[in-house]
């Protein structure tokens, strides 16, 4: 008997109201139909359109929490004097957000500065109280693996971009040393996008290694081992940030740093059937902690207690402050916001890297 996936045994269970509306703002016109008709049946179809993480976290996250009965609403526009979840990417100065209570959700993205509070999907980016870890969503409409694959290692499967996996580990002699192992590299097309990544009926392993900053590591979530313990698949996972915060055991991924880390990685699961039928089995147990319910409570809870909790107090601001701070501040976090993005660009390319200044660590 196969052990259940939890990604099918969501319940939407209704939540408890928030104690103040929300607003996700999302800048994109294909969202138009959706903001003008919030109530249309949420379906399949619509969270296929959520590709980017622009997407994600305004749209997908209206929707996800919408569908559990929450006071949310999604708008191409920050509500005055009202809680608005933006997007780091929708933070247009043209919207003058100052006059709204802004949270900003940062993925692959800068330090938000435009903003009262922050939701970050790293926890090396809780810097104090206005940052609040969340872990990220699981990928929707995911197609696990094929059970009646059994323990087969045939399938090496990144998903994602090609580009984004390692050079090392999709040369021709990483490429040839699998084919000696009856292994192939299966590299998600960029044009299949959506539909490529959320199938995984013919992975039999998951692989992401990237040879990104150290720095640019400590912005991207756990979502690519996530996704893997919903698929059913055993990860072969570089060793960012994220992925090792969420480590309890071996038997949650494979962490690698070289080729040949990787090829002997994959010699063990092929010739330990028990090895590869435990790691599905522990990856289904923690893939529990992650489910849409899960996650949307985390976020609902977020939203009542301290996102409340500082809207409240920036409402109680003195009319000098709401008429003449806010503005004075906003001009200064826009200078800020430029230093941070000026940060970004620099250290995203430049600086000791997670597999080629591995032993510097």
């Amino acid at each position: 008997m196969h052990p259940i996936n939890p990604y099918f045994t969501d319940e939407q269970k209704p939540l408890e109201l928030l104690p103040y509306p929300v607003y996700f703002v999302t800048k994109d016109p294909k969202w138009k139909a959706l903001i003008n008709n919030p109530d249309q049946p949420i379906d399949s179809a619509l969270y296929q359109q959520c590709v980017l993480s622009e997407d994600i976290w305004s749209a997908q996250t209206f929707m996800s929490l919408k569908k559990r009965g929450l006071n949310v609403y999604l708008t191409a526009h920050p509500v005055p004097n009202s809680i608005s979840i933006i997007p780091f990417d929708y933070i247009y100065t043209s919207d003058f957000s100052y006059r709204s209570y802004v949270v900003t959700v940062q993925y692959d993205r800068p330090h938000p500065e435009i903003c009262e509070q922050r939701i970050v999907l790293n926890q090396k980016g809780v810097l104090d109280s206005t940052h609040h870890f969340l872990p990220h969503w699981p990928q929707p409409n995911l197609q696990p693996r094929d059970p009646s694959r059994g323990t087969r290692v045939e399938n090496l499967t990144f998903k994602g971009n090609s580009y984004n996996l390692a050079e090392e580990f999709r040369n021709p002699e990483f490429l040839n040393t699998l084919t000696s192992l009856n292994i192939e590299l299966v590299l998600s097309s960029e044009d299949e996008g959506f539909d490529g990544w959320r199938n995984y009926t013919t992975a039999d392993v998951v692989i992401a290694v990237r040879n990104i900053t150290k720095y640019d590591s400590t912005l991207k979530p756990a979502l690519k081992l996530t996704n893997a313990w919903f698929a059913g698949c055993p990860a072969i996972l570089s060793p960012e940030p994220a992925y090792q915060a969420l480590r309890q055991s071996e038997l949650d991924y494979i962490e690698v740093t070289k080729p040949e880390e990787a090829i002997a990685a994959l010699q063990r699961l092929q010739a330990d059937p028990a090895l590869y039928t435990a790691m599905v089995e522990n990856g289904f147990q923690r893939a529990s902690e992650f489910t849409e319910d899960k996650v949307a409570l985390y976020l609902r809870n977020l939203l009542a207690d301290p996102i409340a909790a500082g809207y409240e107090q920036w409402m109680r601001q003195s009319p000098l402050q709401k008429i003449v701070g806010r503005p004075l501040q906003y001009v200064g976090r826009i200078i800020k916001q430029r230093r941070e993005r000026a940060y970004y660009m620099t250290h995203i390319h430049q600086g000791a890297r997670l597999l080629s200044d591995a032993d510097g660590q």
